[in-house]
């Protein structure tokens, strides 16, 4: 198998299973169980031990770990090994996304699922499509959730968010879990925009 090709079914089963956390996340709970976020991860190291850099799959799997600690310089030592490894790689695209979905996870504004769910897809596509595709479907996933949600409220709510960030009065994790809606459907709906671009651009099937 090529690398295209495992790229192609790479992204079919990540389109799947994405799909299926979100409906998990919308009808279950907004907290996924290890068993589902795992598996597109495991599948991402696997990819780059296969097809792309084995010490970018090693400095993933290294993360996964030192980010479940309690303490944010053992977890930021995980996002710096991430980001060494993506500079070594010469991708830009894999450094900005390791960086950006860490940092969101920390200030509680994503959750580690979604997180993980980023990293998965930049790990098969580790390129500025996937990157943007994610970008895009995570902002409209967001805004038309805020607007199916909160209705009459929209405005209002908005105003409190600008004021929050203006006081630096960021999420905590208690409200991420508690007050939090759905959101890995932003990653799946980026997957979506990326697997049609490709389609429509022929990318996928070029060997």
């Amino acid at each position: 198998m090529s690398a295209t090709q495992a790229e192609m079914v790479g992204v079919i089963l990540l389109l799947i299973w994405f799909g299926l956390e979100t409906l998990w996340d919308q009808f279950r709970s907004v907290v996924l169980p290890l068993w589902l976020v795992l598996p597109p991860v495991i599948l991402g190291i696997l990819f780059q031990i296969v097809f792309g850099k084995w010490y970018i799959a090693a400095a993933m799997a290294a993360a996964v770990l030192l980010h479940l600690s309690d303490h944010i310089l053992v977890r930021a030592v995980g996002t710096l090994l991430l980001l060494a490894a993506a500079v070594v790689s010469r991708n830009v695209v894999l450094a900005a996304g390791f960086v950006l979905y860490w940092a969101l996870w920390e200030l509680n504004i994503a959750g580690g699922a979604d997180a993980l769910a980023a990293y998965s897809a930049l790990m098969v596509v580790p390129r500025a499509e996937m990157f943007w595709g994610l970008l895009a479907g995570i902002f409209i996933w967001a805004v038309v959730s805020m607007v199916v949600i909160y209705r009459g409220k929209l405005l209002e709510r908005w105003k409190r968010m600008a004021w929050r960030a203006l006081l630096r009065q960021l999420p905590t994790e208690t409200e991420l879990v508690g007050e939090g809606k759905p959101t890995i459907g932003g990653i799946w709906l980026g997957m979506v925009f990326f697997a049609v671009w490709s389609l429509l651009s022929g990318s996928l099937l070029r060997s």
